[in-house]
């Protein structure tokens, strides 16, 4: 330790505990994720944060919200774009010739498609590259893509622009949360990972609004030069606070227990003969040492590259390990529950405008952007339910277990998002199949619902796989956010022929029956989580247990 220590008072405040006790939690038959969380009446740092003051995890309190509004606005406008023109189609359709409406619908349903081709392309980059570059050019990109939609001629020079704006908008489905859940413990994850969702859906929801305005009085391209401005604002923000998120640590680390060795000497040795378990707590103040390591600067800051010699290798590891992970049942089944849900979302998304515009309810267009509005109550109960009530509710149960974290603490919550997916179901498909028999609120209020649940399933997956397979996140990230975006693009397809073949009520109960299946697979998963995870590091991921 430094004789002129720098302190990191501001939160999380931290005690570094040094012990040679070999008793430590962590051994080589634990299944990995499993931790311990809970030590002495305080919370243990996981994963361990480095007295290098250029470590992410010691960023103060408000550059970290700082980040997940950044983040959280570079969503926004991702899915504002992407996804927000089915609302004012009728206004676009406008633009173009008669014989081109069919072929304009690829403005609508190519977007989702892209997202998940640009995940495919960018995910394995953040690894090689690191994760500013990829931000910084996603966001370069969505400026200079939203003004070749702005001024494009023609309808298919308008469905490239969107989708080249789709690849770089892509990220902000697997990146984004990854750059959140970096620069936090897991503690704390899932809260402030409510917290990015929050600031993605309210801006999403206003702009939303907007839309429904902007569009039938000035047109498409003013729409879509308002979100290049929005998005050029948010990349100088980026450029100068979106800082690199990773960062080489032990492996070990990610076990809340550092392992070091030292020689004679006292210098840290991997073949030494003494050796100490660093754990930190949330107790007393964590003390960084840049004199040891250099002081987080500007210039270090604002610099793009950060690995100077890329090793292009880890790029074919990110797709294997992605490929590796379909492996794993829990991971299979938690992608088949966000595509679930996401399936959800989107039928309810496509079809809940034209019934509130038809007889009897009989909306105004410009009205359909308040429905929208409506997510903002989604928001206000996701994260002090979901996001706080989660982090609350493992540390309790860890606290029961004598300070044992289990990732499948996190499951407990998403009985919530079931149940709503299914009273969703059943309310949206009577009222879409008989409107004079309910109030217009059977339609917004479940297709509010709908999106909520889908919100919970997204949040407690990127949660629960990122908590069983730390060093893994990249990939997992890319299988569950990518893979339900195909699995949304496909079901686009499907829409109006499952309705126009079972009617609305048809084709919302086979959700609903979806969507109870997937929900009572999360017993057996929490039951035998641990025994997945535990064959995963045995004969998938071995080295993680090294």
């Amino acid at each position: 330790m430094s004789n002129h220590p720098d302190v990191k008072n501001d939160g999380p405040t931290a005690d570094t505990v040094e012990t040679t006790d070999s008793k430590v939690f962590s051994d080589e038959h634990q299944a990995h994720g499993t931790v311990k969380l809970l030590q002495g009446g305080s919370v243990v740092l996981i994963p361990t944060p480095s007295p290098d003051p250029k470590d992410p995890l010691n960023l103060p309190a408000w550059h970290k919200y700082l980040f997940i509004l950044i983040v959280g606005a570079y969503s926004a406008t991702s899915v504002l774009v992407t996804s927000g023109l089915g609302a004012v189609f009728p206004s676009v359709l406008k633009e173009y010739p008669p014989e081109d409406a069919t072929r304009a619908t690829d403005l609508l349903t190519y977007p989702t498609l892209f997202m998940g081709i640009g995940n495919l392309f960018a995910m394995p980059l953040c690894v090689t590259l690191g994760r500013r570059p990829i931000f910084l050019t996603s966001l370069t990109l969505l400026a200079a893509s939203g003004l070749w939609c702005a001024f494009s001629g023609s309808l298919s020079s308008h469905i490239a622009g969107r989708n080249i704006y789709s690849l770089a908008a892509g990220q902000s489905e697997a990146l984004a949360p990854l750059i959140v859940e970096e620069i936090f413990f897991l503690h704390e994850r899932s809260s402030k990972l409510s917290w990015y969702v929050g600031v993605q859906t309210v801006g999403t929801a206003v702009m939303f609004v907007a839309t429904a305005y902007i569009v039938p009085a000035w047109g498409v391209k003013w729409w879509y030069l308002i979100s290049t401005f929005i998005n050029v604002a948010i990349l100088v923000l980026a450029f100068f606070f979106v800082v690199e998120t990773k960062f080489d640590r032990p492996r070990d680390a990610d076990k809340g227990a550092v392992h070091l060795k030292f020689d004679e000497h006292g210098n840290v040795n991997a073949n030494g003969d003494t050796e100490m378990v660093v754990k930190v707590l949330t107790r007393e103040n964590h003390v960084l040492q840049p004199e040891v390591f250099g002081p987080r600067t500007w210039r270090h800051d604002i610099k793009i590259f950060h690995f100077k010699k890329p090793d292009w290798s880890q790029t074919v590891t990110f797709y294997k390990e992605a490929a590796q992970s379909l492996c794993l049942l829990s991971v299979v089944w938690m992608l088949l529950l966000n595509g679930a849900f996401l399936g959800i979302y989107v039928y309810e998304s496509s079809t809940f405008a034209t019934i509130l515009m038809s007889p009897p309810y009989l909306f105004k267009f410009n009205w359909l952007g308040y429905v929208q509005l409506v997510q903002i109550l989604d928001c206000v109960l996701l994260v002090p339910l979901l996001g706080y009530g989660s982090d609350m509710l493992v540390r309790a149960l860890s606290r029961w277990r004598h300070g044992t974290f289990q990732p499948e603490y996190r499951l407990i919550v998403l009985s919530l998002p079931v149940m709503c997916a299914i009273i969703s179901c059943v309310l949206f498909g009577q009222a879409g199949a008989d409107p004079h028999r309910w109030h217009w609120m059977a339609i917004v209020a479940p297709y509010n619902l709908g999106f909520f649940s889908f919100m919970g399933a997204n949040l407690i997956g990127i949660t629960y796989l990122v908590d069983s397979f730390p060093s893994k996140a990249g990939p997992l990230l890319l299988v569950l956010c990518a893979g339900r975006g195909f699995i949304s693009f496909g079901l686009s397809y499907s829409t109006v022929p499952l309705i126009n073949l079972t009617g609305y009520n048809g084709a919302m109960n086979i959700f609903a029956i979806i969507s109870g299946v997937l929900g009572a697979m999360a017993f057996p998963v929490y039951l035998f989580g641990a025994r997945v995870r535990m064959w995963a590091t045995k004969k998938v991921w071995p080295e993680i247990a090294q």
